[in-house]
């Protein structure tokens, strides 16, 4: 091969060639044996850095995204609210687990809604969702944080869904907070001076469509 031939392979390489940087371990015993045989240190050319490829992309904005979303939600719920949902969803799983699901049980809002009379210092909602396939199964007294609520009971295909209400310190309606919590999905809003949480272990989007009947139809029959 001719000397200019020579030339022309060697910058051809260091062109168009791959150039692979050795492993941290192997850059650091090439370092050494390359300074121990000349006396002086070597040096040894830097790892590239990889850049993200377009998966590691969409799994950096999701993990953004979700971050974001979560404080944001925080801060629109506040801790106390997370502390109001976990008793909430403690609430839900006892009624569950002690098979204490009802105090009466009745299909007949006009049955369960007399009954809650006495016993507690207000008078809850109690809307009739049969028609669109949530039918009311009872009601039972229960208490949150040490507060007597009313706990009406709704059976929607194979899942109940325990609605929560009691009286709420401020005047005006709050859209509806969709949040899980011990493991099941809830749906929080505040209507005529009441706060009502709904809690089940359907999916968020068939909770919130019971949550979008059950507030329509509460805000056209207020207590």
């Amino acid at each position: 091969m001719q000397p200019n031939e020579r030339d022309d392979l060697g910058r051809l390489i260091r062109q168009e060639a791959t150039r692979h940087a050795p492993p941290p371990a192997l850059a650091e015993r090439i370092r050494a044996g390359l300074q121990n045989a000349n006396g002086a240190p070597a040096r040894v050319p830097p790892r590239p850095r990889a850049r993200p490829g377009w998966l590691q992309a969409i799994a950096l904005f999701g993990a953004g995204a979700a971050t974001a979303w979560g404080l944001s939600f925080a801060l629109l719920l506040g801790p106390a609210g997370y502390a109001i949902g976990d008793a909430v969803a403690d609430s839900h799983v006892r009624s569950l687990m002690a098979e204490h699901l009802t105090d009466v049980a009745s299909s007949d809002h006009h049955t369960v809604k007399p009954w809650f009379a006495g016993k507690l210092d207000f008078s809850p909602s109690v809307v009739d969702l049969a028609a669109e396939g949530h039918p009311l199964i009872g009601a039972r007294l229960d208490y949150i944080e040490g507060q007597p609520v009313a706990a009406l009971v709704y059976r929607s295909g194979q899942h109940v869904v325990n609605l929560f209400i009691w009286p709420d310190s401020r005047d005006g309606a709050s859209a509806p907070q969709v949040l899980a919590r011990r493991g099941y999905n809830m749906v929080r809003w505040t209507e005529g001076g009441m706060q009502v949480w709904a809690v089940s272990d359907m999916n968020a989007t068939e909770l919130q469509a019971f949550a979008k009947l059950a507030r329509s139809q509460m805000a056209a029959t207020p207590p």
